[in-house]
């Protein structure tokens, strides 16, 4: 036996087989639970979204909205009413290519690696965390998970049709290691942690 059979033999032998697709959904993994404090957490994730090059503003709620109109000119804030309406679904792509600054609620973030998790109820168009330049992310400084596991455990595939994990502005580099920023999506990211104190 060659090492490629070899290898494909162990494989073989190491995986779980189920007789229908019920019963695969109900084997899951018991993955060892995080020992992080609150604390612990956030402070995590802030490095892990610095790191990925996202500019972070801890914030209380009373003074979000001086926050957000110190950010930029125009800042479309889509988590209010009136923006929302004015970007509806039927906005022409002409309209929404123009958005240069825009908010959007994040549900949760990911402490390992500063993913923030957005869906359809908080996107009135898919394409808006990627068309505009600046994408300032708003989120609750207490809803954090540890992992990407714990992340995946908390999203509901029947409740939402589309969602996505942002971590950072959108960069890519060629082989000779030239970054460029905004290569798909936008070219600074903001978050915004929201506290009650």
């Amino acid at each position: 036996m060659n090492n490629k059979d070899e290898i494909l033999e162990s494989i073989r032998k190491h995986t779980t087989r189920f007789q229908d697709a019920e019963e695969a959904m109900d084997y899951q993994v018991q993955l060892p639970v995080s020992e992080l404090s609150s604390n612990e957490l956030l402070d995590t994730f802030i490095q892990s979204l610095k790191a990925a090059g996202a500019d972070v503003i801890e914030t209380e709620r009373d003074t979000l909205e001086t926050i957000i109109v110190f950010l930029g000119n125009n800042v479309r804030n889509f988590n209010k009413p009136e923006t929302r309406e004015e970007y509806g679904a039927s906005c022409p792509l002409e309209k929404l290519d123009k958005i240069e600054h825009l908010v959007l609620q994040g549900n949760f973030g990911v402490a390992e690696n500063g993913a923030i998790w957005l869906e359809d109820k908080d996107l009135p168009h898919r394409l808006l965390p990627f068309i505009t330049q600046h994408l300032i992310l708003q989120m609750d400084a207490r809803a954090i998970v540890p992992t990407m596991q714990d992340a995946y455990r908390r999203i509901d595939l029947k409740e939402t049709g589309f969602g996505v994990f942002i971590s950072g502005p959108s960069k890519t580099a060629d082989i000779e290691q030239s970054l460029v920023y905004g290569a798909h999506g936008a070219k600074e990211l903001t978050v915004l942690l929201v506290s009650d104190k």
